[in-house]
């Protein structure tokens, strides 16, 4: 078998939460085949997954398989293929014949094999009802809101002249609703989307309306604001050429040399499009400089020609749609008649360019810059669709402005410069110092909005644009230290438009804009570039995320690493970054410098890899796995089905079953493979699945390919059922006797994955055979349990954690106090023999920074102040054993002391709770008497406590409440006192990370049991969902509502504090010594003077911890000295003192 494509959800889902990217094995664990991996906004499917070398499907050959795995339909909208040898297939998902609003994503292919997927795909999308209301009530509803004089439709000229300008017959302004799936990650909603244009006011919006309740989900902004050779005096550009077209003898501002053409028309001070007019001219030379201001026609005209130049000159891009779509400009526009308070200003509004001609400050919009930004809107609108709110409208913006100043650096480099808008009186907005007009250089930095106005907050992407072509080095508004080496504006321009053209998802993050900019200039200069470099430190700069790392990683995997017999062949998969040679050491005298070699094992033993991968340039790195590989007769057999006809039979006790495409391909087509599981001597067998990908029915049943498993030794013995994706894995199947017969039967279509299974046969006087889960695991606390699944009654157990720890417990806990990815390893052991098993990087931990600390040192008999600096809530502990902390806050005041006393401190950050469940705890149902014992069913992705669940009980009394895995071991229970009526009860139960758990309440409960209208799933994104009850029918919801979950609190290690009891007296209690130490505090240096009678012996310096600081003292006078305390940093010292036989202590505080 081999592991499909994000079959695992669960497995992903958990993994989202606690990061967003993923590399080489890390990707390859998640999803076979994958180089790197990219969540976005804790979204169950990857935003990115870029494919290895050797992945090698074709478009049809993935979508197939993802039609059918998670159930999604799509449609091609275009291909694209762009200068650096990519073509980008883009899809619209739908459900049924619905679109997924903003569900749009690319499937990149290079020489007809996908390179990589980018883009959003739900997976979770719930069975649809039909609508409640009509389209037509959506429209009334939107208008409702969107209130108007007079809407664009209902202007029959201007609903003439789109048809005109669209060469559409259908054209038309009138909305027509259609539905929709409004999915996000909080909600999910049947929705009519709908257009409302209207002409006073101006405004221009999308509508989504709930398709049954009538509520207005979300409203989107549409309207952005901000071929013979003529010769054009221009208003902001000087003299320039134009191109306008000869008719009647006379010339007007159109061509239609570029793409479909370009058209600059005269609204003569209105508002009605129909109505405008042609500039014309008599000569073809433009000198239209008149009261009206027409020259600056030709400013518009010029820019537009520019920027499609620009584009296609640079990218071979026909037009912003890549398909020549026309470039039409309305110049001398009334803005005020569409309900604007003034004319500054500029417009895209989803078709053209629409000007506004300034007042007495500002002179009219239709500079380079301007009218580059608009068009922009165009590009953008057609390419990655960016919606024009929060974050994703920020860089909307920010895309604009980008390339309204690289045109305006491509039309005139000489006069170019980077602020929007300066020629037209006074600037808008600066790429440069975008602090001058009060707008962010930093990512929630100075003047950041919180309410995500679009303009105002785009300037951190494009100040990061200005730092990445120019360079910059300075401290940014989070303290951010950089330096970033320009890479001048041709190379920004080029990953700016790849990563907005090829890569950006509809709704895009910052995040998002830092992870495909990364990507977008890997593609293009190499993976460790300057160009990477700078890509990252000027995100960096702009404070969204962290600085340039260099290097190649070296990383591999293989699917099988143990067998119990040699010969071994194992299939190796190189995982590393950024190398392009390789040398492998297999630890058994071969050697190879293949990428992906094969390797056969031939002796008992185990074996040590290492591969050695080199980037050139990028650097050298090596990975050794230290008996990576074991051939050993106590390990487990692994066996394959055949690919067709029957296998035979399986003799041993325990071992690994594979489908017959074995642990790297596929079950075969038309086929019916079977093979029988009967070991030597056993009295049961017990079969369970690792993975398992059998192509889905066509309905609710297996009717296509399928596994039946069998309860005796051939086919004819009892079914225990057929199992393929629709069904999901089997649950752990028990045998009746000594015997398991396992069909796969396969048609002539689709093959999948197949399976991986694990046998255990019940046999007495068998050695143990070793296995474990971890059943809680919080990376952020450090906090592991490990559970022993071992078979075969072991009657002792050795656990490795892999951090120098070990323990003899069954099933120990175990507090990992440094960051990093673990190895663990169990060995147990009974009278017949003993058995091992090692679980590589099974444990990543990434806890937070423990506070810095600082100590004091005291004389006996005093009181220290202790102080510790964290980011969190500081936690006070007696002993780094102890769970219960004494004190919180950031100091601490100890009781007087006789000795040295060490105490420790910890950050500590408290997780959110949040609720999930049904709520109606008292209707919609009555009291359940019955003796049946019933549950809720639930899938945890990420470990958290069931903190307390609301009941209604009929009548106080004792209730015992359970949860169980799938196979109903138990896993927590409780019982609980509930009063009479509805109350809160507290449960306090750790879940695991698992599929299928189950609450039970007790047989004849008398609680509250809804019988009609649950709506399963109940849902924590990430983190839980309740998927359904015990009873047939669906509706029903048993006991526990409004469940109270809870993520596990960070952590920090705990660290040392030490309070210092010095052998000594205080030089302020020396009453009969006339001692002076001054200043203090001090910034540089401390003066001592002594009495004459004093005899100085010597002096010392110490910091908190006790060291002793070397220190240079000069002599004033000959009992007056100093000590020049410059180069230490802020804190407490204390001075020592030797005087006759007794040491006096001061302490100092320094502060620069």
């Amino acid at each position: 078998m081999k592991r499909t494509i994000l079959t695992l959800l669960s497995c992903i889902i958990y993994i989202v939460i606690y990061s967003q990217e993923f590399n080489n094995g890390e990707a390859d664990k998640i999803i076979n085949g994958a180089d790197r991996i990219y969540y976005n906004d804790n979204k169950t499917f990857p935003s990115y997954i870029k494919f290895n070398s050797s992945f090698g499907k074709t478009t049809d050959q993935l979508l197939s398989e993802w039609q059918k795995t998670f159930k999604i339909n799509y449609k091609l909208l275009n291909v694209e293929k762009d200068l650096i040898g990519l073509e980008h297939y883009k899809y619209q998902q739908y459900y049924d014949t619905i679109p997924i609003e903003w569900a749009i994503f690319k499937l990149h292919v290079k020489n007809g094999k996908i390179n990589s997927f980018s883009g959003t795909i739900w997976t979770d999308i719930h069975p649809i009802s039909s609508p409640s209301i009509s389209g037509d009530m959506a429209v009334k509803i939107a208008l409702d809101v969107h209130k108007a004089d007079l809407y664009m439709w209902q202007d029959s000229a201007e609903e003439a002249y789109l048809k005109i300008i669209n060469k559409d017959q259908n054209a038309t302004y009138t909305p027509q609703p259609h539905l929709v799936i409004y999915k996000t990650n909080d909600r999910e909603n049947l929705a009519y989307k709908l257009t409302i244009y209207s002409k006073r006011p101006l405004a221009k919006k999308d509508y989504y309306i709930d398709a049954n309740t009538g509520e207005i989900i979300d409203i989107i902004n549409k309207i952005q604001n901000s071929d013979v050779q003529g010769t054009a005096v221009t208003k902001y550009s000087g003299t320039q050429t134009i191109t306008t077209d000869s008719y009647s003898g006379y010339y007007r501002l159109r061509e239609s040399g570029r793409g479909n053409g370009i058209f600059t028309y005269n609204m003569q001070l209105g508002s009605d499009y129909n109505s405008a007019v042609d500039f014309t001219d008599n000569d073809n030379y433009w000198n239209n400089v008149n009261a009206q201001k027409d020259e600056v026609a030709t400013d518009a005209h010029w820019a537009s020609e520019k920027y499609y130049d620009y584009f296609y000159n640079t990218f071979n891009r026909n037009s912003i749609d890549n398909n020549g779509f026309a470039l039409y400009n309305y110049v001398h526009t009334d803005l005020t008649a569409f309900g604007l308070s003034d004319n500054v200003n500029a417009f895209w509004d989803g078709s053209r360019m629409t000007y506004g001609d300034g007042d007495a400050t500002y002179s009219p919009l239709t500079t380079v810059d301007i009218t580059a930004h608009e068009i922009t809107h165009g590009l953008t609108e057609f390419t990655a669709g960016l919606v024009y709110a929060n974050e994703s409208g920020a860089l909307n913006e920010a895309f604009s402005d980008i390339f309204g100043t690289v045109v305006e650096f491509y039309a005139k480099p000489t006069d170019a410069n980077w602020t929007i808008g300066e020629d037209i009186g006074a600037a808008f907005r600066s790429i440069a110092n975008p602090n001058m007009y009060q707008n962010p250089d930093t990512y929630y930095g100075d003047y950041w909005d919180p309410s995500e106005e679009v303009h105002n907050n785009s300037t951190v992407f494009s100040h990061w644009f200005y730092i990445l072509v120019n360079g910059k080095t300075g401290t940014n508004d989070i303290g951010n230290n950089f330096s970033v080496t320009g890479i001048g504006i041709d190379k920004a321009a080029k990953i700016a438009y790849y990563t907005l053209v090829n890569y950006l998802p509809t709704s895009a993050t910052y995040s998002d804009a830092r992870f495909y900019t990364i990507l977008t200039a890997t593609e293009l200069y190499g993976p460790c570039s300057a160009e990477v470099e700078a890509v990252t430190n000027a995100m960096y700069a702009i404070g969204v995320g962290d600085p340039y790392q260099p290097g190649v990683s070296a990383d591999f995997s293989a699917s099988i690493t143990q067998n119990c017999q040699a010969p071994l062949t194992v299939q190796f998969s190189n995982l590393s970054n950024n190398a392009s040679s390789y040398y492998w050491d297999f630890g058994d005298g071969s050697t190879s410098t293949a990428q992906n070699p094969s390797h056969t094992y031939n002796s008992y033993g185990n074996y040590t890899v290492t591969l050695i991968a080199d980037g050139n340039s990028c650097g050298i790195d090596t990975l050794t796995m230290t008996n990576y590989i074991s051939v050993d007769p106590n390990n487990l057999c692994y066996v394959e089905m055949p690919l067709n006809g029957s296998g035979g039979n399986i003799s041993n006790c325990n071992g690994i079953l594979y489908d017959g495409g074995g642990p790297n391909g596929n079950y075969d087509d038309m086929s019916d493979a079977i093979i029988t599981i009967s070991p030597t001597g056993a009295t049961s067998i017990t079969l369970f699945f690792n993975s398992f990908d059998i192509e889905p029915g066509s309905g609710s049943s297996c009717d296509y390919d399928y596994l039946e498993i069998f309860d005796g030794p051939n086919t004819s013995s009892t079914s225990l059922g057929r199992y393929c994706n629709t069904t999901g894995a089997p649950d752990t199947i028990f045998s009746s006797g000594n015997a398991l017969t396992l069909k796969l039967h396969s048609d002539q279509a689709l093959n999948l994955n197949g399976f991986e299974a694990v046998w255990i046969c019940n046999a007495t006087n068998v050695a143990p055979l070793s296995a474990f889960q971890i059943d809680s695991i919080n990376p952020c606390n450090g906090f592991v349990q490990f559970i022993d699944q071992s078979f075969h009654n072991p009657t002792s157990w050795s656990w490795d954690f892999g951090d120098g720890s070990t323990s003899n417990l069954q099933s120990p806990y175990h507090i990992y106090n440094n960051n990093g990815v673990y190895t663990v390893s169990l060995s147990t052991s009974n009278s017949y023999g003993s058995h091992s098993i090692t679980k590589t990087n099974i444990v990543n931990i990434n806890r937070p920074q423990p506070p810095t600390v600082m100590g004091d040192t005291i004389c006996p008999n005093e009181t220290a102040n202790l102080f510790a600096n964290g980011s969190g809530e500081v936690l006070w502990y007696y002993s780094t054993t102890d769970l219960s902390s004494f004190n919180t806050g950031q100091s601490f005041i100890t009781p007087a002391l006789q000795q040295t006393t060490t105490y420790w401190v910890q950050d500590h950050f408290p997780s959110a709770s949040y609720n999930v469940g049904d709520t109606r705890s008292s209707s919609n149902g009555g009291y359940f008497t019955n003796t049946n014992q019933h549950y809720l069913i639930f899938d945890s992705y990420a470990n958290s406590i069931l903190v307390s669940v609301e009941v209604n009980a009929q009548g106080a009394g004792n209730r015992y409440i359970e949860l169980t895995d799938y196979q109903g071991n138990i896993i927590a229970d409780k019982t609980v006192n509930i009063p009479n009526g509805i109350s809160r009860i507290n449960l306090g139960f750790n879940l695991p990370i698992a599929n299928n758990l189950k609450l039970w309440g007790p047989g004849s409960p008398y609680l509250w049991r809804n019988n009609s209208g649950s709506s399963y799933p109940y849902q924590i994104n990430n983190v839980l969902s309740i998927t359904g009850c015990s009873a047939t029918d669906q509706g029903y919801y048993y006991y526990f509502y409004d469940w109270e979950i809870k993520i596990p609190d960070c952590s920090s290690s705990k660290v040392p504090i030490i309070a210092f009891v010095d052998e000594c007296q205080n030089i302020a209690e020396s009453s009969n010594q006339l001692i002076n130490i001054y200043p203090n505090p001090t910034s540089n240096r401390v003066n001592i003077e002594l009495n004459d009678n004093i005899s100085l012996k010597g002096l010392s310096l110490l910091d908190i911890t006790g060291r002793v600081i070397p220190t240079n003292i000069f002599l004033n006078s000959q009992n007056s000295f100093y000590l020049d305390l410059s180069n230490l940093a802020d804190g407490i010292y204390y001075l020592q003192l030797f005087i006759d036989e007794n040491k006096y202590i001061n302490k100092i505080i320094v502060q620069h």
